[in-house]
């Protein structure tokens, strides 16, 4: 038997572990916490393991598209991309690879050129705006005593902000969403042709919507997130190129609506079977935090990413060639026993040595988690301030899991309450 074939084989898009991946990730750590997807790569779900890869971006590359040239957004299958679905392509404004899907040293200036556009001191500038969006989203629906929460709070919450901060207008803010729910689904999944195609004209439309936009900041800076990613130099790095500044754009749109999105529906289901809990979470609202960070291990809504081998490689025993595709399974690494003892517990008090990867993990850390806990932060502090008595409508509500390995959120979740009094503005 080869190396490979001792490895514990998985199907990631298997219906069964989209709906439930722990089971998954608690037999990979009863072994060395390796695993291979023969469709895809192998998967790396060991917290030591997966620590030690993140930091070596010269083995484990985050350009993963093997012709190098730039984030193509179709999906990560191994077949070539197809002859229409590249003629629809050539309609895009070139682009290389940015950020995400950039190693240092092009990641390093990336990085340094964006960090004062999502700051922390600058995100937390947006809280009083944020809070009115909440307040905003929740004053539509409280009289009714009832809410479907993905799409009249968990979406519209996170794209407005992202939206917002981009400088888009609102009344494009769901063709916004529509883009970016392709463009993600082309960055993290296995595709169809026809999906492909789907992604690939959502590709050119929101080029051409943002490419004239960043013009127009080169020409009249303003003060959003957008104008200072467009205008900024640090130590005398030039300022980011259209190239550069699209798939930042599109990566900003994967931190700042989906990802946030699931998080706000991943927690509501935690609360809704610990009343416990949410009672603490409304009498001790300084706990809130402790519980985003706990649900971002015990059940986070970005399970993978993707690295590509540039060299023949031996991890934890299996052999890698160059070229090989390796997925850094960061909700595996969270399940990690040795890191986090009896990891199927949910608990906020959990004492830690080691950071979660909710957000990955070394240079790659989420440039946008600082916003997404912002978010979800204000987002409990107002729902639960507001809303008592939350319950499930079972009937209405459908929580089986989004088609996704990489994504992991549910796909509707109703709830009844009833309006807390007094309310203070």
């Amino acid at each position: 038997m080869t190396d490979i074939q001792k490895a514990a084989e998985v199907n990631l898009a298997d219906e069964g572990h989209i709906e439930c991946p722990y089971k998954t990730y608690a037999e990979l750590h009863q072994s060395n916490g390796v695993g291979v997807d023969p469709n895809i790569g192998t998967i790396v779900a060991g917290y030591d393991t997966l620590a030690a890869l993140a930091r070596n971006t010269s083995v484990y590359s985050s350009a993963i598209t093997e012709d190098d040239r730039g984030p193509r957004h179709m999906g990560i299958n191994s077949e070539p991309v197809q002859d229409d679905v590249e003629e629809i392509l050539s309609n895009a404004h070139p682009i290389v690879n940015a950020l995400f899907t950039a190693d240092p040293p092009e990641h390093t200036r990336h990085r340094k050129l964006i960090s004062k556009a999502l700051s922390p001191r600058s995100v937390r500038a947006l809280q009083p705006q944020i809070r009115q969006i909440t307040t905003e989203l929740i004053d539509a629906f409280i009289d009714r005593g009832a809410v479907d929460l993905i799409p009249e709070f968990a979406v519209p919450l996170p794209v407005t902000v992202i939206a917002d901060i981009l400088g888009v207008d609102r009344t494009d803010i769901w063709t916004f969403k529509h883009w970016g729910d392709l463009m993600i689904s082309g960055n993290i999944d296995l595709l169809s042709h026809e999906r492909r195609r789907e992604v690939a004209h959502a590709v050119v439309e929101l080029h051409d919507y943002f490419v004239p936009r960043i013009e127009e900041r080169r020409r009249q800076p303003t003060d959003d997130l957008l104008s200072i990613m467009v205008n900024t130099e640090v130590d005398g790095e030039p300022p980011l190129t259209t190239a550069e500044l699209l798939p930042i754009i599109d990566q900003i749109l994967l931190a700042g609506h989906e990802t946030t999105t699931n998080l706000i529906g991943n927690a509501m289901l935690v609360l809704l079977k610990d009343d416990a809990l949410m009672n603490r979470l409304r009498s001790s609202p300084d706990d809130i935090p402790a519980m985003v960070e706990e649900v971002l291990r015990w059940d986070p809504p970005i399970q993978c990413t993707y690295r590509r081998a540039t060299q023949d490689e031996r991890i934890e025993g299996i052999d890698l060639k160059a070229g090989d595709m390796v997925i850094p399974m960061w909700a595996g690494a969270n399940w990690d026993p040795k890191v986090f003892p009896n990891p199927e517990r949910f608990d906020i008090d959990r004492p830690t040595t080691k950071p979660h990867m909710g957000f990955g993990f070394g240079p790659h850390f989420c440039a946008g988690a600082e916003l997404a806990r912002l978010e979800a932060k204000i987002a409990f502090e107002e729902l639960l301030k507001r809303l008592d008595d939350i319950r499930l409508n079972s009937v209405d509500s459908d929580l089986s899991h989004l088609p996704s390995f990489a994504s992991h959120g549910y796909k509707q979740v109703s709830l009844t309450f009833t309006k807390s009094w007094p309310h203070q503005n």
